[in-house]
């Protein structure tokens, strides 16, 4: 009697979860394609052959988060990302230090579209579309004994894009866990400078660097039913 009881609260529970609407948040690990800024910032340092510049970060994957609101009843979601990542190239001696860092940011704005590949409705694909506010700043620094010079160039773009996941979800008590795996597909746009929107970055073959942020996603979370 006890095990049946226990069933039929499980499965009003699974019932309810899967009513209510709900609130997540994710942490997210995701890898990029930036190899525009990768060869940007090659080109940089092949501009200064006469310095020993090393390679310190090349736009390597890293973590960001998510936080959304999932409509139940329209199988959809809204989601607020944020992404970083960023490139450094760096040499010092006795004499003084020479830095370039690049620092790569995104908001991302958007929704998905689920479609049930389970019964249970716990295991799913979402299709996304969303758009991207990328920022990105170029700081250069160097000190020659006593000589030191500084300067910050900031750009800005509006990337828009396509995406896929598998989501799973498992209820635990007043909560559910969740996990999701996918390749998002960004169109990058121009990088216009901050101060001049008419100029953009370009490298020195005069075509545009985006910021490239296609990738894998993956992410893992919690979602908060409410009524």
């Amino acid at each position: 009697m006890k095990k049946i009881i226990l069933f039929f609260t499980f499965s009003v529970a699974l019932n309810v979860y899967a009513q209510q609407d709900k609130i997540f948040i994710e942490t997210n690990y995701n890898t990029f394609s930036h190899s525009s800024l990768s060869d940007f910032q090659q080109e940089f340092k092949a501009d200064l052959n006469n310095v020993p510049l090393k390679t310190i970060d090349d736009f390597p994957a890293n973590i960001g988060f998510t936080i959304g609101y999932e409509i139940i009843d329209a199988n959809t979601a809204l989601f607020l990302s944020y992404n970083s990542t960023g490139g450094k190239l760096s040499y010092s001696d006795y004499s003084g230090v020479v830095r370039l860092e690049e620092a790569l940011n995104a908001i991302t704005l958007g929704g998905i579209y689920y479609v049930n590949l389970s019964k249970q409705k716990n295991f799913r694909i979402g299709f996304k579309g969303f758009t991207m506010i990328s920022s990105l700043n170029i700081d250069s620094y160097s000190q020659i004994f006593d000589n030191i010079e500084q300067s910050t160039v900031d750009f800005s773009s509006f990337d828009f894009g396509l995406g896929a996941q598998l989501n799973y979800e498992y209820p635990i008590s007043f909560l559910i866990l969740k996990a999701n795996i996918g390749f998002d597909l960004v169109l990058g746009t121009k990088l216009k400078f901050s101060e001049n929107s008419e100029a953009y970055l370009i490298n020195n073959a005069n075509q545009e660097v985006n910021t490239g942020w296609s990738g894998l996603r993956t992410g893992i979370g919690i979602a908060f039913p409410i009524q």
